[in-house]
């Protein structure tokens, strides 16, 4: 079998850029070792509810992104989050405060001093300063104050890496925040000089793998091998030869003119790769991962007391509670659940305690138990729950990130026809991870 890509993986990565190259006429194999197709997107629609058991959202940030949901086919299934739900609860002593992205709406909360709102209307005369490996801690210390960092970007973070601040550099785990203050020497004056379409939060009725499943109908026939494993990825005069084994023990392969690896780094180190990598493997172990635990309940809404108007909560460290964060996706996309009826998603572990993701299903309850009827004012036994468990959740662009991305570089270089694209490279959003897919997909050559 003659290829013109073999894909490793076929999570969103995987099949953006296998999509993308078959689109141009390209002849494609995805081979996945798991029975389903979405990696870590994973819905679920059950009795009226939609669970996502992965990522909640999609965020589109450009007109581009749009058109590619359009190009799939998906333009007219978008759902668009309630403006409700641009409302975020940050808890802090003891209760919830609901604030927005906007400057105005955090001085308006009683989230922040009097010392702490100053301190952070402040940053606009603040000089340009950090420079590289500076943590994001101590980069919201120094452009926003320290309660801010302690109330506000502590609990982001949490809610975006499942990470410690303390630990996630800057410029590689956000980068846009560093170059913002390069460009405008200010985050605040960044923001108002922004220009472009708003952002949106959207998903898709049954759920965000819609949209895996969408770029997986996009393959020729046989193009996704669902079970399979790969045997034998050694490079050849002319790209690789590969040879893979199916679901039913049968084999495959050929040869495939590039080689595109999507799995996650801690996986690497099995991967039949003859050829040599450098430093790659030993940094792809260096590559951080901590657990998380999901647990989705469905409620009646006369169960739950808070009014549940936004977004979600997010718990800073410092507040000593034993989850990270509690989304509302009901209230973002009222289609996910039956009407009269509330859906708590409440994430645990992470950096912060990756002892409690591991938790048996019982003690998993009966913390969710304690937290939610402590943070929402939830009571009773709910009438519907899920719970996921991602050993390795997202990866963590830490201080050992920059020496991975330069080993994945030299590897690139060393073997040509080899790319490596992912959510350990780039960003860690799912909207991120299908550009760079998409990117990769249309920039491979066709024979």
């Amino acid at each position: 079998m003659e290829l013109d890509a073999l894909v490793l993986g076929a999570g969103p990565a995987g099949l953006a850029a296998a999509s993308a190259l078959a689109e141009r006429g390209g002849k494609v194999a995805v081979i996945e070792p798991a029975g389903r197709c979405g990696g870590a997107v994973r819905s679920v629609a059950e009795d009226g509810w939609t669970v996502e058991l992965g990522p909640n959202t999609l965020q589109l940030e450009t007109e581009e992104d749009a058109r590619l949901l359009g190009h799939l086919g998906l333009g007219a299934e978008i759902l668009e989050a309630d403006i409700a739900s641009a409302r975020r609860h940050i808890a802090w002593g003891g209760r919830l405060h609901g604030v927005t992205p906007s400057p105005l709406s955090l001085l308006g909360s009683d989230l922040l001093s009097l010392g702490g709102k100053l301190r952070l209307l402040s940053e606009v005369l603040r000089p340009r300063g950090g420079g590289p490996g500076e943590t994001l801690r101590a980069f919201a210390e120094r452009r926003l104050g320290a309660e801010a960092a302690e109330r506000l970007v502590d609990p982001m973070v949490s809610g975006i890496f499942a990470g410690d601040p303390g630990r996630l550099v800057a410029e590689h785990a956000l980068p846009s925040l560093t170059r913002m203050e390069a460009e405008h020497r200010s985050l605040f004056l960044g923001l108002a000089r922004r220009k472009g379409p708003a952002r949106r939060i959207v998903s898709f009725p049954g759920g965000l793998q819609r949209l895996t499943d969408a770029m997986a109908a996009r393959l020729p026939a046989g193009a996704l091998r669902l079970g399979a494993q790969a045997s034998v990825l050694r490079p050849a005069a002319r790209g690789w030869d590969v040879a893979w084994r199916e679901a039913d023990g049968t084999v495959g392969g050929g040869r495939a003119r590039q080689l595109v690896v999507t799995a996650p780094p801690w996986q690497w180190a099995a991967l039949p790769i003859e050829a040599p990598l450098g430093n790659l493997l030993r940094e792809a172990e260096l590559v951080e991962a901590p657990p998380v635990a999901l647990v989705v309940r469905g409620y009646d809404r006369s169960q739950v007391g808070h009014a549940l108007d936004g977004f979600g909560l997010l718990v800073p460290r410092a507040e000593g509670r034993e989850v990270l964060g509690v989304l509302f996706p009901g209230s973002v996309f009222p289609s996910f659940c039956p009407e009269g009826k509330a859906l708590l998603a409440t994430f645990i572990g992470g950096a912060r305690a990756p002892a409690l993701a591991r938790l048996d299903d019982a003690a998993l309850r009966a913390l969710v138990d304690r937290e939610l009827g402590a943070l929402v004012g939830a009571r009773g036994a709910p009438e519907r729950q899920w719970i996921a468990r991602w050993p390795r959740a997202i990866p963590q662009y830490t201080h050992a990130h920059g020496r991975f991305l330069a080993a994945m570089a030299e590897a690139e270089a060393a073997l040509p026809g080899l790319s490596f694209v992912g959510c350990f490279r780039g960003g860690v959003s799912l909207m991120s991870t299908l550009r760079r897919g998409r990117e990769l997909g249309s920039a491979l050559a066709v024979g």
